[in-house]
């Protein structure tokens, strides 16, 4: 059941949900993510999430400066958030106990994913570059987990279940329960698809692709922030453990 809002304003549910309490929350994850990038040590060797390079090569067309080109990501996922508030016409106030509550959703949304993880995968995954990560020291660990949580669920879930909900709804005229669920599952094939199942072993295949399942119903029901949260607070817990 949805928490009612009070006079004092919306629930927390429902301020979770709106795109300019996601983006205050996001912001620092935002920063981060951007500054350890740009300011990646030369001594580390260097790594780099796929979908962030899909990101930039989207943008390599502008004639852009490097630091701007490679925050575009960042700067695309706050574009994308005030734009959508914009069109809300929600209020541009939020309660700091929100963000705070957001982060700690986001939290406990993670430990379906660490425990599942533990029974299907002798180690754990993240990413499938295991052994790179193994080298790295421990902030950088941090970066890649921080950008992996932001930059795939931007790709595969804010973007791709818009993209494939358009198609079957608006387009193919399916009722939305039935395009929603489809734009859920061929978000998850695709970032299955994305995680390169040839390398991966049988368990670590079916684990990727429950995984894609379960970010996409979170996101549906508990939105952008709280997914980009689980999936950053499961990707630096398993990091760190490499």
């Amino acid at each position: 059941m949805r928490p009612a809002a009070s006079a004092a304003g919306p629930s927390y549910w429902d301020e979770s949900l709106q795109p300019w309490t996601i983006l205050l929350a996001l912001l620092p994850l935002i920063v981060l993510c951007e500054v350890g990038l740009a300011t990646w040590p030369a001594s580390v060797p260097p790594v780099q999430v796929t979908a962030h390079q899909q990101l930039l090569r989207l943008f390599s067309w502008m004639a852009l400066p490097p630091p701007i080109l490679l925050a575009a990501g960042g700067i695309l996922t706050i574009v994308i958030l005030v734009i959508w508030q914009s069109f809300t016409q929600s209020r541009w106030r939020v309660r700091p106990r929100s963000v705070g509550w957001m982060y700690v959703e986001g939290l406990a949304m993670a430990l379906p994913l660490l425990v599942v993880g533990q029974l299907l995968l002798a180690t754990p995954l993240a990413g499938g570059a295991a052994g790179v990560v193994q080298d790295l020291p421990w902030m950088q660990r941090i970066v890649l987990s921080v950008a992996a949580g932001l930059y795939e669920e931007l790709l595969f879930r804010m973007i791709l279940i818009a993209a494939l909900h358009t198609v079957l709804v608006d387009i193919a005229k399916l009722n939305d329960p039935v395009g929603l669920t489809l734009a859920v599952i061929g978000s998850a094939a695709a970032f299955a698809w994305y995680h390169d199942p040839g390398s991966l072993s049988a368990a670590a295949m079916v684990f990727t692709a429950v995984a894609g399942v379960y970010l996409g119903v979170l996101y549906i029901v508990r939105g952008f922030g709280i997914v980009v949260i689980a999936h950053v607070a499961y990707d630096v817990i398993v990091m760190l453990q490499l």
